[in-house]
């Protein structure tokens, strides 16, 4: 790669003179293969930062060159009803999984053409997936510089205006546990096998709006055990610039979200953290703490709204700070968002704002990069809103890191989480006696491994881990055996295909596809092993969960 620093008007831009195309158009900056360009990531990069900068954006490129892929939408898990003694003959499985792999076989059975990444980030941009992604969502450090910029870059033939970033996301997948658990709600009147053509079906806004405003905004409707129901979800709006002081160059913004963590570019904090796709009948722990756990924290999209800024200085360190509010019930109800609950069952309202931080330090050397950072929240509750009696003190504190490595069509990725919580119960302990300790701690970890191959096929595995402080006042009313212990732990392992990263349908060449499987294998649930639930025999590997999905953006 050739190279050149060209001074305009007391700042210098970056040219790369190759077949990626060239970097520094004018105030913006232009990026992309042959024939292509990617502008508005240029501003004002000057010395060192330009060149890390440039080998970053290198290795994305030659990487994205040879295929593509796109983003997806939240997490969905929930806790399922009381499992029952195993009975899950072939024949039951046959017909619910036919109608799902009926499914899979119409999407790639399509006629192909180019594809890429979100299909609105695609069309504004111009660029394929991979240039953001090594398996969507899961961002490349490139694709976290895009996020940081605030989803403006442009460079497309369909950027806004006049063309609304708009994109359509359809979740299908058929769901097994080891142990019948019961029917559940919502039409799936079936003990096992549930097939779920329309498990989460999503409307974003994912793009430019301003050369520095741009927005990622998701309203869901969801269909699943709990029935259908449509509602805000995950979004996140930016500001975003570009300043240099003192020799120092650096990315600044606002950002306003929905959901805490969705804001944060690395794929370690809960909103965008593995497990990225699990089934709605899915079988989960009971404990999490506010933010974090192995399927979700207890507050959701819309549970908690946010204003803060940001700044991510010399292309290595970046620090963050916000204030969460809880929107009113009524305001969260109108939305079909209500409401987050504790561990007690309480709808969670926040006693003035809540303050999060996050520090991190990105190094990318060549085809690697590495992270280490600190994350954290400091929240005052007021069970049921109800004042008077006090707070419920909840300190999150976070600890995170990830490494990447990308090398032409091969992507490794390591990355951990460890979260611990402190909860003071001010309200639940003193004023009402509903806990039995005064003070408890939550502990939740997480560890998991990525490989993927030509962006088409991902490989991965992980290992989850949840325990903290025994209280029978909370974790008695899981089931009828009186067990008070929060712990729980685990493996999931997922393998997944990406048709279309060479190649989307003719009709519409941004179109992209994941389909895979997952398994979740428990080594203890909510503190046993055996007789989870109340239930004799019932062990707690017979919450074991086989998922088969497909993942489609449009």
């Amino acid at each position: 790669m050739d190279a050149r620093f060209i001074g305009f008007g007391g700042a210098r831009f970056l040219f790369i003179d190759d077949v990626l195309g060239s970097w520094g158009h004018g105030r913006y900056g232009r990026l992309g293969r042959k024939g292509e360009s990617l502008s508005g990531m240029g501003r004002a990069f000057s010395g060192q930062s330009a060149r890390r900068f440039s080998s970053i954006v290198g290795a994305s490129i030659v990487q994205a060159s040879a295929s593509g892929k796109g983003i997806g939408g939240n997490q969905m898990a929930g806790k399922a009803g009381l499992p029952k003694p195993k009975s899950s003959p072939l024949r039951r499985i046959a017909t619910p999984l036919a109608l799902f792999l009926a499914l899979v076989v119409g999407v790639v059975c399509a006629a192909i053409e180019p594809a890429a990444a979100l299909p609105s980030f695609a069309r504004q941009t111009g660029q394929p997936c991979a240039t953001c992604h090594t398996a969507f969502p899961q961002l490349t450090p490139y694709g976290r510089r895009f996020k940081l910029m605030g989803y403006t870059t442009t460079g497309g033939q369909y950027a806004f205006p006049p063309y609304p970033p708009v994109a359509l996301m359809l979740q299908s997948g058929f769901t097994h546990t080891n142990a019948n658990l019961g029917p559940q709600g919502g039409g799936f009147s079936t003990p096992n096998n549930w097939a779920d053509l329309a498990q989460q079906t999503s409307v974003f806004w994912g793009g430019k709006i301003t050369d520095h405003l741009g927005a990622f905004v998701q309203t869901t409707l969801s269909n699943d055990g709990a029935g259908v129901a449509f509602g805000w979800d995950n979004s996140d709006i930016r500001y975003a610039d570009t300043a240099s002081v003192a020799g120092h160059d650096a990315i600044w913004g606002l950002d306003f979200n929905n959901n805490p963590t969705i804001q944060d570019p690395w794929n370690t904090t809960s909103a965008w953290s593995w497990p990225f796709i699990a089934s709605a009948f899915q079988p989960s722990p009971y404990a999490a703490t506010l933010f974090d756990g192995p399927f979700g924290g207890l507050l959701g999209p819309g549970n908690a709204v946010s204003a803060g800024g940001y700044v991510f200085i010399d292309d290595s360190y970046y620090a963050e700070l916000s204030l969460y509010k809880t929107p009113s019930y009524s305001l969260q109800n109108h939305l079909g968002v209500c409401c987050a609950t504790d561990l007690l069952g309480n709808n969670i309202t926040f006693d003035g704002p809540a303050p999060y931080w996050r520090f991190a330090v990105e190094k990318n050397i060549g085809e690697q990069s590495i992270m280490v950072g600190t994350y954290g929240m400091l929240a005052n509750v007021i069970p049921n809103n109800i004042g008077g009696m006090g707070t419920d003190k909840y300190w999150d504190e976070g600890f995170d890191s990830q490494y990447q490595w990308i090398h032409d069509r091969h992507a490794v990725t390591l990355r951990a989480n460890y979260v611990i919580e402190r909860q003071q119960f001010g309200n639940s302990f003193f004023s009402q006696g509903l806990t039995s300790n005064p003070v408890d701690y939550l502990r939740s970890l997480k560890l998991q491994g990525e490989y993927v191959y030509d962006n088409t096929y991902s490989f991965s595995a992980g290992y989850f881990n949840i325990s903290g402080t025994p209280d029978a006042g909370i974790y008695q009313a899981i089931g009828p055996n009186g067990n008070p212990s929060p712990n729980s732990a685990g493996w999931i392992f997922d393998a997944s295909f990406l048709p279309f990263s060479h190649g989307g349908p003719g009709v519409w060449p941004w179109m992209n596809t994941r389909i895979g499987v997952s398994y979740t294998m428990f080594t203890k649930l909510d503190g046993l092993t055996k007789d989870v639930d109340g239930t004799p025999g019932l062990n707690a590997s017979g919450n074991n969960t086989l998922f088969l999905y497909a993942f489609t953006m449009f």
